[in-house]
């Protein structure tokens, strides 16, 4: 059986792996969300690897020579081949499509395309790392700034070699008239309290030199409605950066609504 046959995935959230299937990208999706006994519940994004990527740190020859047929003819559904610092040993250049599946199997296909917003100075902005972090912290760093700090080697302590994040939608002014007439409001950012999400603001604004102030340690994926998710997904390297836009809101509503409706808008 060749190579042809099998693919690469590395799955970015909930958990972490580099995996071997014979299952296409949705059905890999579909098999991962709601069929495999190594995952129960939620939204899963994982990325494809290109079938010809060789790193010394991956045995992938090894295990993909073990992905072949059942006894009864069925495909081979997932090999794990590492679980264990695996984004930080991809290089960028071998992903390809990322997908997003819902919790009912339903799987939507981002393609890469370049990132060339320009940008507001000033604004503070919500970032939700995906892998190999969870943190949620606010920045007044554009996207491709943030990516760059938190991948610089010299950033030890916050950082790593390479990052997966997105930007939840907050609009800061307005939540701060919001709490300001309602003390009693709910917090706009799953598992931060109202007013630490306040305190946190005021922090950063007072303090602008500050590159990040972390909100959260815990992931707000599968907690906010995927609407609340801005512009895309990023995957940073330094100077090398992945960006998988997400599809305008008409777009996925005309085209892509059943998935949508799974993934609770």
């Amino acid at each position: 059986m060749s190579t042809q046959d099998k693919y690469l995935y590395s799955i970015m959230y909930p958990n972490y792996g580099l995996v071997a299937s014979m299952l296409p990208p949705r059905e890999f999706g579909k098999h991962y969300a709601i069929g495999s006994s190594r995952y129960f519940h939620g939204m899963v994004v994982f990325a494809e690897i290109d079938i010809g990527y060789r790193h010394d740190y991956f045995p992938i020859d090894k295990y993909l020579a073990e992905v072949k047929p059942k006894a009864d003819g069925s495909p081979k559904r997932t090999k794990f081949i590492k679980t264990y610092r695996v984004l930080e040993h991809l290089e960028l250049s071998a992903f390809k499509n990322l997908y997003v599946t819902s919790v009912t199997g339903k799987t939507l296909e981002l393609a890469r395309k370049n990132y060339n917003r320009v940008h507001k100075p000033g604004l503070i902005r919500t970032f939700q790392e995906i892998c190999p972090f969870s943190y949620i912290l606010l920045t007044f760093m554009t996207p491709p700034e943030f990516g760059k700090y938190i991948t610089d080697p010299a950033n030890e302590t916050k950082g790593a070699p390479k990052v997966m994040y997105t930007q939840i939608e907050l609009n800061i002014e307005k939540f701060l008239r919001d709490i300001e007439a309602n003390p009693y409001m709910d917090s706009p950012v799953p598992n931060v309290h109202a007013h630490k999400l306040r305190e946190q603001i005021l922090e950063l604004r007072a303090n602008p030199e500050k590159a990040i102030k972390g909100i959260s340690l815990d992931t707000a994926l599968g907690r906010l409605p995927f609407l609340r998710l801005r512009t895309g997904f990023w995957i940073a390297a330094q100077d090398q950066l992945l960006y998988y836009p997400f599809p305008d809101r008409e777009t996925l509503e005309k085209e892509h609504g059943d998935w949508l409706k799974s993934m609770g808008r």
